[in-house]
């Protein structure tokens, strides 16, 4: 027959199978050796005294058979001592399919004494199949034995050797002993790697130190201070907090206060800003025409009222002594002098910083800290960094 299968539920006995067709079945997935998950894994151990050795619990597959020892097992040699010459002797574990043995068991060979003593092999055939496990060799004259008098064959895969995995490709301790070596050396490398990238990030800061054209330094923390490059890129260094600010009306922003339009920022203007603040505390329209009511709303918060009339009102009555010109520029400059009282962030309406690095020990960053930053795309924050204050990249 060229061809066979199985295994299927039988009708009728059509179909039928023997043990050796589920051992078959079981040797193409577990492959010959000791269980290194089951028991002592046949480990052998010696009394203090005596010609005596015990063989630990185990359990081993040969061909897809299974021998179990499920209690230490003594084993007297002293039978196989010679007394005059040393001789081995093989303990293995054999499998016989032949009719008339069909069994596991263990296998004890007496080998031939002389002064250079070989040790036998356990004979095998095409029904016998073989797990040789230690070879103790027993010397003339002997009354004890220990570990150093035998030979551990369990670890040889010519002779022993231990199950590996469901498909045998690996032993199963091994393979989850070196999964968690791998896990190990994983995290060790991302630690290595985190390290060697902190390293680069701070060589970079001292290449920017001596080659980057500096724009402006300063201080912004107790403990913090600042650097900002040509390239825009704004680097806090130090340790703790850094300090909380105030907002205004960003310059990059303002617009002239003409509300009616007539050229000048007047009196007048600033009524209009009032009336609009009213109809709108009522639950009206502002009166104002929505080019209108994005002039009145002059310190930009999004609101029209009374602070915005302020504002006006007092530009007027600076205009009408003298102090600034009634154009863009004398707005402009008359909202700088009003900053000056307001608390702002060194970065406040800069245009010019592009990019942040805070290093590693700052824990804090500012109310308003990069308030109008417009242009502000990337940030690189350290770990030891707990707070961010309200508004600090509005």
């Amino acid at each position: 027959m060229a061809f066979s299968s199985g295994f299927f539920n039988s009708k009728g006995l059509d179909r039928t199978y023997t043990a050796e067709n589920f051992t078959d079945y079981l040797s193409s997935l577990i492959c010959n050796g000791i269980l290194d998950t089951y028991g002592e894994q046949f480990e052998l151990k010696a009394p203090t005294k005596g010609l005596k050795v015990i063989l630990g619990t185990g359990k081993a597959w040969i061909n897809g058979h299974y021998f179990i020892n499920d209690a230490k097992y003594s084993i007297d040699l002293s039978e196989y001592q010679d007394e005059s010459l040393p001789r081995y002797v093989t303990i293995g574990i054999v499998c016989d399919t032949s009719e008339n043995v069909r069994d596991v068991r263990l296998e004890i060979l007496a080998g031939t004494p002389a002064e250079n003593p070989s040790v036998p092999p356990i004979p095998t055939d095409s029904n016998r199949s073989k797990l040789t496990l230690y070879a103790v060799r027993l010397n003339a004259g002997a009354n004890s034995l220990s570990e150093s008098d035998w030979i551990d064959y369990r670890n040889d895969y010519n002779l022993c050797g231990y199950c590996r995995c469901i498909l045998g490709k690996c032993k199963v301790t091994d393979m989850m002993s070196k999964l968690a070596e791998l896990n190990a050396q994983i995290e060790e490398y991302n630690e290595t790697i985190d390290g060697l990238n902190s390293k680069i990030d701070t060589l970079q800061l001292k290449i920017d130190d001596m080659t980057g054209d500096i724009v402006k330094v300063g201080q912004c923390g107790d403990d913090i201070y600042y650097v900002l490059y040509s390239d825009g890129k704004l680097l806090l260094r130090g340790t703790g907090e850094m300090y909380d600010y105030g907002t205004a009306i960003p310059i990059s922003d303002c617009q002239y206060p003409d509300i009616d339009g007539n050229g000048r920022v007047t009196a007048s203007d600033a009524s209009l800003i009032l009336a609009a603040a009213a109809n709108i505390g009522a639950g009206r329209a502002s009166g104002l025409t929505p080019e209108q009511e994005n002039l009145a709303d002059v310190n930009r918060d999004g609101k029209i009222n009374a602070v915005d009339a302020s504002l006006v009102l007092s530009f007027a009555a600076d205009l009408g002594v003298g102090k600034y010109n009634n154009d863009l520029d004398g707005w402009i400059e008359f909202l700088n002098d009003q900053r000056a009282s307001d608390n702002l962030s060194p970065f406040f309406d800069d245009q010019n910083v592009k990019s942040l690095v805070v290093s590693d020990g700052i824990t804090s960053l500012g109310t308003f800290a990069f308030n109008y930053c417009n242009n502000l795309k990337s940030a690189s924050l350290p770990n030891s960094l707990m707070k961010i204050g309200r508004n600090a990249f509005a």
